[in-house]
């Protein structure tokens, strides 16, 4: 299984705003068919992105998706001029692809201080834990992403953990250096070659 950010522009041949090839995601998830994979989350970051990632998923019975955003682009919540609408707007979106049977995961969602400069800290807090709420609704898991704030990142999912999870298996982090050990959010080193936790 394989959890890549397909709503790339990269995919669609786009680096740095310019166009330097055709959109080759075609090419991509075949090249991936071949190699083994055999499931593929499509990564949502944002509400739009959420959107873009479910009709990806729609397009193949071997890929589904996240419906969440993204720590860096919490802004969006504020930006709407209408949070509540916004974050229903993404209830609505989630409770959509689970009843396609594609939306697997809430996220990616959590906290990035390295980057406070897409979105201040006191914001990205305020949605991650908001979403918790989104996954507790339709009792989904989360699909985490923590650089640079373990403590807040702890605090937060230790908080609202008991919302989420009945089991360990609940909870997938993409966290770098951190790891849920028993349901206690304790740092601890990881290999550099850590990949997302699943179920």
């Amino acid at each position: 299984m394989a959890a890549p950010r397909m709503i790339d522009g990269m995919f669609k041949g786009i680096y740095n705003g310019k166009q330097y090839h055709a959109p080759d995601i075609q090419a991509v998830l075949t090249r991936a068919w071949r190699a083994g994979v055999d499931r593929i989350i499509v990564t949502g970051g944002s509400l739009e992105e959420s959107r873009e990632a479910l009709a990806i998923a729609e397009t193949d019975g071997r890929l589904f998706c996240t419906v969440g955003v993204h720590p860096t682009r919490c802004k969006e919540f504020e930006d709407s001029g209408d949070p509540e609408r916004h974050f229903q707007a993404l209830v609505s979106l989630a409770k959509e692809g689970v009843e396609k049977g594609k939306v697997v995961a809430i996220g990616e969602c959590g906290l990035d201080y390295d980057r406070l400069h897409f979105c201040p800290a006191d914001l990205q807090k305020k949605y991650f834990e908001k979403q918790f709420e989104l996954a507790n609704a339709l009792k989904l898991p989360m699909f985490l992403h923590m650089r640079a704030a373990a403590e807040d990142f702890c605090h937060i999912v230790d908080r609202n953990k008991s919302r989420v999870l009945s089991d360990q298996e609940k909870l997938c982090s993409r966290s770098e250096g951190y790891q849920i050990q028993e349901l206690s959010m304790e740092p601890r080193e990881l290999p550099l070659s850590a990949t997302p936790i699943f179920p």
